[in-house]
């Protein structure tokens, strides 16, 4: 188990001086990736060997956000994962005192880079044995959205795959949801699931279903199908 601190900047809080979810979310895989590439399976790594890593599902759960230049850390361990061609990382977060206000799952695979199809290297990563701290992540299903919008995928929303940056789905959601929702500072469960990649000049049309006074659902789709499904639940 790594851990690895940051900091709240002034452009991850929002109108209440916390912690956007969306930038929480951001540092946590940005904690995963350091964690990787210190085991030697980073992305430069990877990609010099024509492979590369890509996020397939993922669950956070958010019990209080931070405010504007709190520490806080991202705890970060490779979990044991149940066969297959799937890499598990789990974290927990504290904030500057040590008490724990998130934890998550990660599922990953690798993909070859011409192929775009996933592989089953051996890149001699370890596991520890240490819980996963939450459900894995759920798995969803189209539906109608309630509200959606369409936009353009832009050269800075794209990643080192050339396609568009996981964290966007996230922050696409939220920039749907209500006010209410978004500033409730209740707790927080996040649920992902990446179906396919998006490149930059395509077209995303983006959407959510309030699924009860709890949940709100997200699904984003291009020319191509389904890009993106989310669940949000508060209590």
């Amino acid at each position: 188990m790594n851990s690895y601190e940051y900091t709240v900047a002034p452009e991850n809080i929002d109108f209440q001086g916390h912690a956007t979810i969306p930038s929480m979310c951001n540092s946590i895989i940005n904690a995963i990736g350091q964690n990787i590439r210190r085991e030697g399976a980073g992305i430069d790594v990877m990609r010099a060997a024509k492979r590369s890593w890509v996020l397939l599902r993922s669950a956070f759960e958010i019990d209080d956000r931070p405010g504007l230049y709190d520490l806080f850390n991202v705890f970060v361990w490779p979990a044991k994962c149940k066969g297959g061609l799937t890499y598990n990382r789990c974290v927990k977060i504290t904030n500057d005192e040590g008490e724990e206000i998130g934890r998550g799952t990660t599922e990953w695979c690798v993909i070859d880079i011409d192929s775009r199809r996933p592989i089953n290297p051996d890149l001699g990563l370890t596991t520890v044995d240490i819980p996963v701290p939450c459900r894995s992540p759920r798995r969803m299903t189209d539906f109608v959205p309630e509200l959606s919008k369409t936009a353009e995928i832009g050269y800075s929303e794209c990643d080192f795959n050339g396609h568009m940056n996981n964290g966007h789905y996230v922050e696409m959601f939220y920039n749907l949801l209500p006010k209410d929702i978004i500033s409730s500072g209740l707790f927080t469960r996040i649920d992902i699931n990446f179906r396919r990649e998006a490149h930059e000049g395509e077209n995303v049309t983006f959407g959510v279903r309030k699924a009860s006074d709890e949940e709100y659902l997200f699904i984003a789709r291009n020319g191509s199908g389904t890009l993106c499904h989310a669940a949000l639940r508060t209590t």
